[in-house]
């Protein structure tokens, strides 16, 4: 039965033909999701992401069920197979039958929006189209109409492009002398139209010839900027367009078809093939009308609401949208928008009826097109200023460029950015893109700068190939509440956000946390994990309740308002000192200021930190079995004293006066923190002191603590510290303490009943092979006693008032506390315990814990990495191996007991090490001690923090691109990508079971890179000969390289001095140079290291000379030796007897020749054997001659 049986309706579904459907919809579910391939789930869902468009889909599933099929339905089922492939698709939820009972799964789950896939961006062609030459693309037009892309360039090539092949239609050169401006089409005389600084030019596109002759405009009274077509005119053979000048003006020029002959055009005379008219011969007059106060940058026309709009740099009238009707007329404009630094680009969405603005303020704006009272809303994310604006109408987002070829995605309805990304491609000629346009047909975006450039659209979910997006502003820190699971993040406004590990999701956040408009600069966490600390970039510090957002107390330094001084907080620690919690401040122009966190009111200030310090200086130690001749000291004393003596073995230095601290670390058990400062030196305080215990400097450093202010910049008058770009600076470090668990014994035992009724330990066993510390000598000074007293009555009235409180939660921290950090091995009778007791024991209790020395690691400017022992000892210094070598290592950090170390350096490079070997035996001097495992790009820019979370095997990296990223650190995806803070679906976690692909982040491209296992015999470090100074030169052993050397008689030794008397006299003779290092009594003693050496001279005897065959010329035997210095002679005519005469001649002139050379030679052997010696004689007679050498 056919359809027209049934009314018009399709005809039903039988049992068999809808089997046949499922059978068909199930394969094509398979095919789909590539149910049969061994690539892991994460690997298929990107595959169908980028393969698999909504559209297609749509149309698969109607031809096989219809068109009453709702979009609904088929969005749900898209957004399912999207998100996992593994999960199962019922046919019941085609038709609705389907009802999800978890709505939280629901909301995981976005709904699919619209990105540029840079990596499928292709070049469509040159800017000057079929000319050879660079130019540069200024403005592209898109007509829908002819399907066509005008491009005009800065030299005057204008080019059509076809939308559907992407190939060069035509293309013109107007031959103007002044720069193009802007271009359109001109559909009713079907001809293109450019404007120019001085003129408009006019182009018939459909002219056949390779010189078309082509009708311009002026001469113009004002300089035209920008131009565009309006369709207002209802003649058939006329076409209007917009104008804007450098002088404010708003120009509506009519162009008819009439007007473009030879009889009203002259032909120009630097220009031949263009034909000029006269503005004045047209048939409409050109009407103008003054709207800015600056140059017109764009004018466009909207045809929904038939007006036009033109912007302008002007802070008074940046904005108008008017009739075209008020240009020729002179009623009163409507509104205008005037913002500072003007409007540089603007584009209308007429789906969402919305404006939106851009300019050199970094700031899009959004506006009604009846309200500019006030924008409706704001998109803050621009760093440079904004150049050009454009608008997809179906998904109603925003395009925006700026001028670092950065691209960004806005959503009108959320405000909030949906993708950014840039255009780093390297490429001859201007790289700065200077206009785009997006083609709402063809779903791609066309840029134009020295080059054509599409960029294709993609239909995804969103989070999939989103560039990670936690914050809008750089990130300061980041940090991970292990009580509580959860991360808190501050970026640089006054911002707080607290999100959940596991899940990736934001929990609350606090806006303006220090007022508004202040940047948060440091935060920090106690013990407990329910406080949180926040300093703010006026000074101020605030305590929240980390469980409910609320603000506990505060705290702000006073200041005077008229001084400008530096008071940001750059950071904070919290640490206890006789059972107060207090916080450790770092910041206010460089000071260390200690606040007490007591239980009720605002925070107290107790004290600063005494930065007084005492430079050792050690004399150096010689061996004591030999006299050190090359210590550098006085060679005379004073007349009238025996030996200079050292009266002061200390140098006094204001460490904080000289030292500018970038970052600190807290080691609890020690009751010490560390300082890295600007010039590469680190400081290690006492916190119960105080004060200074000890600075590491590094190797090299001759910078003594005089001159040390030199180097990390002055204090100005105004309290100003001028901030040098070190390349040794210390941007991070932390303490390292190695710890290796293993199962106790005694317990073992004791669970499997071997053991019963005895003392087994069920605490931890701490082993510390920690050296004994020497104390410091002390210089105690009458100034510092009174600042000693200070504190010691500051910490004795904080005690009393510990003792004085009684509060019980405080009470039940510390004894927790106390009991987590005692030593030692605790016994109890677990022979008469219950199995009830058993099972609450913590299984951690049961493991004897091995503690090794701490370290400090230091990551510095230069991309090294220092360790360093607590007594100010450097071990090791290692440089992480990426592919982009040389880059400051900015964050560092480890797992708990410090097996692994990861470290983020200014490219954006993650690095992991393998340090515990090396830690459990820091003076080992294997190569392999520290260990580069991996490395991997995990941000654009500079990672500012990372953190490592234990229970999840994963790495939390912060960086300056606004983004918190968790990666997975596992023994098998080191380096995978689990996804970012503030996205809408739950972590990627790969597969243990199987080693996979990687999965990266949109914005990255470069895989993991392992370092190199085995080494090549170029790569394998060969041993280096090490010289002890002084250097020895050997004059025995040293020749020249001449013939000369060989004659001349052996050197006669000369006479060595005593070790005193050489000094002595040496100091007499040059008192003003210093050359001990290259003086050396032994002259002779090869073993110590000589440089200087004499160079080889081999004797190669010279092969003989193969002779010629022999040309018999009728001489006799002693001129046939010398014939061959001689031409060979001609053929001689023995019946001659002229010639036989000169033949005899010629013969006795060399005969007598040869004489005079044989006499001479005799004369020369006779004076060489007379004056040489026998050695000289019998070396002569070795030696070949010099014609066989």
């Amino acid at each position: 039965m056919s359809a027209k049986g049934y009314g018009g309706l399709p005809r039903p579904y039988t049992n068999n033909s809808f089997q046949v459907k499922l059978g068909k919809f199930e394969q094509l579910i398979a095919e789909v999701t590539q149910q049969d391939s061994e690539a892991s789930p994460e690997e298929r869902r990107q595959y169908i992401n980028e393969t698999l468009r909504f559209d297609a889909f749509c149309d698969h599933i109607r031809s096989l069920f219809g068109p009453d099929i709702r979009n609904q339905d088929l969005k749900a089922i898209y957004r399912k197979i999207t998100t996992n492939p593994d999960a199962k698709v019922d046919w019941s939820e085609l038709f609705g039958y389907f009802q999800s009972d978890n709505e939280e799964q629901e909301q995981i789950v976005n709904e699919e929006v619209s990105v540029f896939t840079v990596s499928k961006r292709h070049r469509i062609g040159e800017a000057a189209g079929d000319k050879k030459r660079r130019d540069t693309i200024q403005c592209i037009v898109y007509n829908p109409q002819y399907e066509i892309y005008l491009t005009a360039s800065q030299k005057g090539v204008i080019c059509v492009w076809g939308a559907k092949t992407m190939r060069l239609q035509s293309c013109c050169d107007i031959n103007e002398s002044s720069w193009v401006t802007g271009v359109d089409y001109l559909p009713s005389i079907r001809r293109v139209a450019a404007a120019t600084e001085r003129s408009i030019a006019i182009w018939d596109n459909r002219s056949k010839g390779k010189h078309p002759s082509n009708f311009v405009i002026k001469p113009l009274e004002h300089s035209p900027q920008c131009m565009t077509y309006v369709p207002c005119n209802n003649n058939l053979h006329e076409d209007c367009i917009l104008i804007g000048d450098d002088e404010g003006y708003v120009n509506l020029v009519t162009i008819a078809a009439k007007d473009l002959n030879t009889k009203n055009a002259r032909i120009d005379k630097k220009n031949p093939q263009n034909l000029c008219i006269d503005p004045a011969t047209l048939s409409y007059p050109i009407q103008s009308r003054k709207l800015h106060d600056d140059w017109v940058l764009m004018v466009k026309y909207f045809p929904e609401l038939k007006c036009f709009a033109s912007c302008s740099p002007s802070s008074s009238v940046s904005f108008v949208l008017e009739d075209v009707e008020r240009i020729s007329d002179n009623l009163p404009i409507r509104q205008t928008i005037g913002i500072s630094k003007g409007i540089n680009c603007f584009a209308y969405c007429a789906k969402a009826n919305v404006i939106a603005t851009g300019g050199g303020d970094k700031v899009i704006r959004i506006w009604h097109p009846h309200i500019f009272s006030k924008p409706t809303g704001k998109m803050i994310g621009h760093l440079f200023t904004i150049i050009d604006i454009a608008v997809n109408e179906k998904d109603q987002h925003v395009i925006s460029l700026s001028t670092a070829r950065v691209f960004r995605i806005w959503d009108i309805h959320t405000l909030t950015s949906l993708q950014v990304f840039t255009d780093n491609e390297e490429r001859p000629g201007e790289k700065r893109i200077h206009c785009m346009v997006f083609d709402d047909k063809h779903e791609r975006l066309v840029t134009g700068c020295s080059v054509l450039d599409v960029w294709p659209l993609t239909r995804a979910v969103q989070d999939t190939m989103q560039v990670p997006h936690t914050h809008d502003r750089p990130i300061t820190q980041a940090l991970f509440n292990r009580e509580l699971n959860q991360v808190v993040s501050v970026c640089s406004e006054s911002l707080i956000k607290v999100w959940e590990m596991e899940v990736g999701r934001q929990v609350y956040q606090i806006a303006e946390a220090h007022g508004p408009n202040v940047e948060v600069t440091a935060i920090a966490l106690d013990k407990t994990g329910y406080r949180l600390a926040s300093g703010a970039l006026d000074g101020s510090v605030k305590v929240w309740d980390f469980g409910s957002g609320q603000e506990i107390r505060a705290w702000s330094q006073t200041h005077d308002p008229e001084r400008e001084e530096d008071l940001s907080v750059t950071g904070l620690m919290y640490c206890l000192i006789k059972d107060q919690r207090c916080l450790i401040a770092m910041g206010w122009n460089n000071k260390l200021k200690l606040l007490q966190d007591q239980q009720d009111g605002d925070l107290l200030f107790v004290m600063e930190f005494n930065d007084i310090y005492y430079w050792p200086q050690e004399p150096t130690k010689s061996s004591p079995g030999s006299p050190n001749v090359f210590t550098r000291s006085t060679p005379l004393p004073e007349i009238g004293q025996g030996s200079a003596q050292i009266t002061s073995i200390f140098k006094k230095d204001d460490i904080l006066s000289t030292h500018e601290i970038c970052c600190m670390d807290i080691l609890h058990s020690e009751n010490i923190f560390a300082t890295g400062c600007s010039n590469g030196n680190t400081a290690l305080w006492d916190i119960e002191g105080a004060t200074v215990q000890r600075v590491f400097k590094l190797p090299g450093d001759d910078s003594s603590s005089n001159n040390s202010s030199r180097e990390s910049g002055e204090r100005t008058r105004e309290g100003h510290r001028s901030k040098p770009q070190n390349t040794r600076r210390v941007n991070a470090l932390k303490f390292l303490v190695h710890k290796i668990r293993r199962p106790d014994p005694a317990y073992i035992k004791k669970l499997t009943g071997h053991v019963s009724g005895t003392n087994t330990p069920t605490g931890s066993v701490k082993a510390d092979n920690a050296a004994d510390k020497g104390d410091d000598e002390q210089v105690d000074q009458s100034e510092d006693s009174s600042k000693a007293s200070q504190r010691e009555s500051r910490l004795s009235q904080m005690e009393e008032d510990k003792e004085n409180k009684e509060d019980v939660e405080m009470k039940n921290d510390d004894e927790k506390g106390g009991n987590d950090g005692e030593e030692g091995i605790k016994d109890d009778n677990t022979g008469d315990a219950d199995d009830d007791e058993e099972e609450d024991i913590d299984p951690q209790a049961t493991m004897i814990v091995t503690s090794y020395d701490p370290l400090i690691v230091t990551c510095h400017a230069d991309a090294c990495i220092r360790f360093w022992t607590l007594q100010g000892e450097m071990v090791k210094r290692v440089s992480a191996m990426t592919r982009k070598q040389g880059s400051p290592v900015t964050a560092v950090c480890a797992d708990l007991d410090c097996h692994v170390m990861f470290t983020g350096d200014h490219k954006g490079y993650i690095t992991m090490w393998d340090i515990g070997k090396f830690l459990i035996d820091p003076k080992t001097e294997e190569r392999d001690a520290v260990k580069q495992l991996i490395s991997w790009r995990a941000h654009l820019t500079r990672v500012v923090t990372l953190t490592y979370i234990d229970h999840m095997k994963g790495v939390m990296s912060g960086s300056t691109d606004g983004s918190v990223r968790m990666w997975y650190a596992g023994t098998h995806s080191h380096g995978h990508f689990m996804g970012f803070f503030g996205q809408h679906r739950p972590w990627n976690i790969p597969n243990t079971e199987r080693t996979t692909t990687p999965v990266l982040p949109y914005d990255i491209s470069e895989r993991p890179m392992k370092p190199i296992k085995s080494k090549s015999a170029r790569q394998k470090a060969k041993p280096v000969q090490t010289y002890e100074y002084p250097l020895i030169f050997n004059e025995d052993r040293w020749q020249p390289f001449r013939r000369s050397a060989y004659f001349q008689k052996p050197p006669k030794p000369k006479p060595s001095l005593d070790p005193e008397d050489k000094k002595f006299f040496g100091a007499l003779r040059k008192p003003q140079f210093y050359n001990d290092h290259l003086e050396y009594v032994k002259t002779t003693d090869v073993d110590g290291g000589a440089v200087f050496r004499s160079l080889p001279v081999y004797r190669i005897s010279t092969p003989q000379r193969m002779n010629t065959p022999a040309i018999d010329f009728g001489l006799s035997p002693s001129q046939e030796n010398q014939a061959y210095l001689f031409a060979a002679p001609g053929k001689l005519n023995r019946a001659s007897p002229v010639k036989d005469l000169g033949r005899r001649r010629t013969l006795s002139r060399l005969k007598a020749n040869q004489q005079q050379q044989q006499q001479s030679r005799n004369r020369k052997t006779s004076r060489l054997t007379t004056g040489a010696s026998g050695t000289t004689s019998s070396s002569l007679n070795s030696l070949p001659s010099p014609r066989k050498r």
